[in-house]
């Protein structure tokens, strides 16, 4: 099919589109996070479900960056993805050829482009198998953020999530695939145009 063929041709660019997936947690740490994902390469913000205020949220993150904003709930404000491309984390797994042979399946079978990410000890594994077989990155939050509402010093760990976003772009550049800038990233998505603060 004709379509096929371009949406293939669009997710085998040569680049990486870097997702950031933060915890639900306070705003100010969520924009500080994002804030500083963007300066280093990261194109899309995926808010988790479950994070307070969700609609002000959207509106401070479409102020303060240009980041495709999306989120599993069905929320005004949030840009719904046009295309076939999907996110996909995998549970750790000790057998590392298996769980490479998995990235490289689901790159295969997803030709609108595919965002993987592991969990626990497979999240560096995933990540550089991801980039050799042409997928995209999706960068979760570590573990222990998932508390990120409690009061100090967790609400200084969103660095610890930069630091991680920052890995996955420099390893794209070394890669020879670096992160997306925003219209190669909407073409990918399916976006007609960058989020900008009009749209909010």
């Amino acid at each position: 099919m004709p379509e096929k063929e371009g949406t293939a041709a669009v997710s085998a660019a040569p680049g990486t589109m870097i997702t950031v997936a933060p915890s639900a947690g306070p705003i100010g740490s969520l924009l500080r996070t994002a804030i500083d994902a963007e300066q280093v390469g990261a194109a899309r913000l995926h808010l988790a479900a479950d994070q307070p205020d969700l609609s002000l949220a959207l509106s401070a993150l479409r102020e303060q960056t240009q980041l495709f904003l999306t989120c599993d709930s069905t929320v005004h404000g949030a840009d719904e993805v046009g295309s076939d491309f999907v996110d996909v984390v995998l549970d750790d797994n000790p057998d590392r050829p298996a769980l490479v042979a998995e990235v490289a399946r689901l790159v295969t079978a997803n030709p609108a482009g595919v965002a993987v990410s592991g969990r626990g000890s497979a999240a560096l594994p995933v990540l550089l198998a991801a980039l050799a077989a042409g997928g995209h990155l999706w960068v979760a939050a570590p573990e222990h953020e998932a508390a990120t509402v409690a009061p100090p010093p967790f609400a200084a760990r969103p660095k610890d999530h930069v630091a991680l976003i920052a890995r996955a772009c420099g390893l794209a550049r070394i890669a020879g695939r670096p992160p997306l800038d925003r219209p190669a990233a909407a073409r990918l998505l399916g976006l007609a145009a960058a989020p900008t603060e009009s749209d909010s």
